[in-house]
């Protein structure tokens, strides 16, 4: 199977990228050869080589105190190389450690255990000193150059990410009362707009800390805020064209869906429009109640046409209460706004920690490939080494994703480099070489991973006949070598713990669980007036990305040997989205006034704890128990009803005293009693679906009981 080939618009392209990382190559390699000394000149471009490749992961993020890291691993590596150069036993045992120190330690990574081998495999061009140094050197021309505030690493995480968003949930709000989008197609739009409010978190995320607007935090905000809204207008909508679709013609709730994607729309436009508004729905609700007849069926309709108009209204103010932000976002010259960044503290280290397996397998897995070059001796050895460091991944089906991407492209890089170095061609052109293959393979390399093994096969290859004089025969021995480390890699990963995101995913389980247990109790905590709506939506984001990593579990688990996920998780799944769809109603609903909801939080903290204690049946393989009888539901029952009895009583009490007209004007009775139906439905939906979720979650890895 080939790489699909990019195009222009693919927003994973990093041309800019691509001709820094270039610049960082070239630059060295073009004053070397100016002064007369284009072997020193090859040695700072490995270095800047060595230090631009770990940027690749994040282009637009990557930070300078990170990239000085890598420049101080380069360093050791170098070293170590120089040191060992002659000591091969010796060179096993530092370069297996210093993989699996950068197995352990991501942002240590393969670097210095490739800058060893490296080093020590190669004929130094120069003496010991000048040759670190002249590499350290590149390192920092790297450092400081990918991470200068170039036009990529600050236009696309701001403007075309929320601006992409806008449009998603513009077509998301299209579907909110078309009778023709059925429950999939729905639910295939909720998705794609949930992943597009999650790359918004990615999208900061990338930018610098001194680059960050309190602008685009705002816009962000916004967008979250109206993507709840629609999801609760969703079901509201649903109920009053299954109750009253009559209603919905005569107050025109197309209008009020077409200006909401038509605002959304003109939200983020480059060049936006003239003035686009949401519909006043509210005033058309007032307008609909003085021409009604009265009635209980038609208050509780007014009703809950007030409550569209209600979430409508938030959506008008959250827009319009950005829109001068968004201005500022589509502005040049952002306003500054720093961030500090928290440290988080890793977990102890066991030997089923997932990072502790990783590293053991870096270890072993070099350790195998040096024993085999020790032993057998084969020509220019360090490549099947490298192939091993950079094959190696966490999971056995993320390495056999990558494997084959590698080996694959390493064939045709070095096929061509062999070509090109059988033709000998004099320094300069070998320069425009070196920048071509480095500018594609920087550019290209997020996204896919072959084009980075193939683009950079051909770079390092003839960066390195700068050094010492390249053959054909090495390009070719670095094909070879190359397949037989993605087999050492195989290897290790299918025989070392191979089912390794199989194992971790009760464990992804009970944290999505957990996570959906922390949005109940926020909810809890806002109807009792002790939190506010924004703690919960971020929970429900969180939850929500923790369901996205178990449904990416389950591509590797497919990937496994052996492995295949319980097929209750895809009902979990499902099931959880159901539950974060109900809460984002509850808190779309209980928004404008949690206080005095009767036992609605009691129900919450009931649910919390269901879930929780699912959670922890799912780590411990434990059979699910369905819980008791729980009297919350009642409760909420009997509260709904004391409602009604209310606004009857104040019915009954108009048609003798002020009047039906008056009576049924009286604007806070009606909407308790909207508020109570709506919390109680939607109460009664997310108690059945957490009933699910916890069944088909603890089902699913429950130990059977002899």
């Amino acid at each position: 199977m080939l790489a699909r080939a990019p195009r222009l618009e693919d927003p994973r392209l990093a041309l800019g990228f691509g001709l820094t990382g270039a610049a960082c190559l070239a630059i060295p390699l073009l004053v070397g050869l100016a002064t007369g000394h284009p072997a020193g000149g090859a040695t700072v471009g490995l270095g800047a080589w060595l230090v631009a490749g770990r940027a690749i992961a994040n282009p637009a993020g990557v930070r300078t105190p990170y990239l000085l890291g890598v420049v101080l691993s380069v360093g050791v590596g170098t070293s170590l190389g120089i040191l060992l150069s002659g000591s091969p036993w010796l060179m096993v045992a530092v370069a297996s450690a210093l993989a699996g120190l950068g197995g352990l330690v991501p942002p240590i990574g393969v670097t210095p255990a490739l800058t060893l081998l490296l080093t020590a495999a190669n004929p130094l061009p120069l003496d010991p000193v000048p040759h670190t140094g002249l590499q350290l050197l590149g390192g920092l021309l790297a450092a400081v150059l990918l991470t200068l505030p170039w036009p990529w690493r600050r236009t696309r995480p701001i403007v075309a990410v929320l601006g992409e968003t806008a449009g998603t949930l513009a077509e998301l709000a299209e579907a909110v009362a078309d009778p023709a989008v059925g429950q999939d197609e729905w639910d295939e739009r909720r998705r794609t707009a949930s992943h597009a409010i999650i790359e918004i978190r990615t999208a900061r995320a990338r930018r610098l800390r001194w680059e960050r607007s309190r602008a685009a935090e705002d816009v962000a905000f916004a967008l979250r805020r109206v993507f709840h809204e629609i999801i609760a207008l969703r079901g509201l909508c649903a109920t009053l064209a299954r109750r009253a679709p009559g209603a919905a013609v005569e107050v025109g709730l197309g209008d009020l869906v077409d200006s909401l994607s038509a605002s959304l729309r003109a939200y983020l436009a480059e060049r936006p429009p003239a003035r686009v508004r949401v519909v006043d729905f509210g005033d058309r609700v007032d307008r609909l109640r003085e021409r009604g007849a009265g009635g209980e069926r038609g208050m509780v309709v007014l009703v809950l046409l007030r409550q569209i108009a209600h979430s409508a209204g938030r959506i008008r103010a959250a827009l319009d209460g950005t829109a001068e932000a968004a201005g500022r976002v589509c502005a040049p010259g952002l306003a500054p706004a720093l961030d500090m960044a928290t440290l988080a503290v890793p977990p102890p280290l066991a030997f089923d920690d997932p990072r502790v397996r990783h590293a053991l397998r870096l270890v072993l897995g070099t350790a195998f490939a040096s024993l085999v070059i020790v032993l057998f001796k084969p020509a220019f050895p360090h490549w099947m080494v490298i192939a091993v460091l950079v094959t190696i991944q966490p999971t056995y089906g993320e390495t056999r994703a990558r494997v084959w991407w590698r080996v694959g492209g390493s064939t045709v890089g070095g096929l061509v480099s062999a070509v090109i170095l059988h033709v000998a061609p004099g320094h300069w052109p070998l320069v425009a070489l070196i920048g071509v293959s480095a500018a594609l393979a920087f550019g290209l390399a997020p996204t896919h991973q072959a084009y980075w093994a193939t683009f950079m096969t051909m770079c390092v290859l003839l960066l390195l006949d700068f050094q010492v004089r390249q053959t054909e025969e090495i390009a070719e021995s670095r094909v070879v070598l190359t397949v037989a480390g993605g087999v050492i890699a195989i290897a290790c990963t299918r025989l070392l713990w191979p089912r390794g995101e199989t194992d971790r995913l009760a464990g992804r389980v009970g944290r999505m669980l957990d996570s959906h247990a922390a949005v109940a109790r926020s909810l809890a905590q806002l109807v009792r007036g002790r939190a506010g709506a924004n703690r919960a939506e971020e929970r429900v984001r969180k939850a929500a990305l923790d369901a996205d990593m178990v449904a990416a579990a389950l591509g590797y688990i497919a990937k496994e040997p052996g492995g295949a996920a319980p097929d209750a998780v895809e009902e979990a799944l499902e099931a959880a989205q159901r539950v974060r769809d109900h809460l984002l109603t509850l808190i779309s609903v209980l928004r404008d006034a949690p206080i005095g909801a009767g036992p609605v939080p009691d129900v919450l903290d009931a649910v919390a704890g269901r879930l929780r204690d699912t959670a922890q049946a799912v780590r411990g393989r434990e059979p699910y128990e369905e819980p008791a009888a729980d009297v919350g539901l009642a409760d909420d029952a009997v509260w709904v009803g004391a409602q009604a009895e209310r606004r009857l009583t104040e019915l009954e009490n108009g048609a003798t005293g002020p009047g039906p007209k008056t009576a049924a004007k009286e604007p806070g009775s009606g909407r308790a009693l909207l508020r109570s139906l709506a919390v109680d439905q939607a109460l009664r939906s997310l108690d059945a679906d957490a009933v699910r979720l916890c069944a088909a979650s603890a089902g699913a890895f429950a130990t059977p009981r002899p």
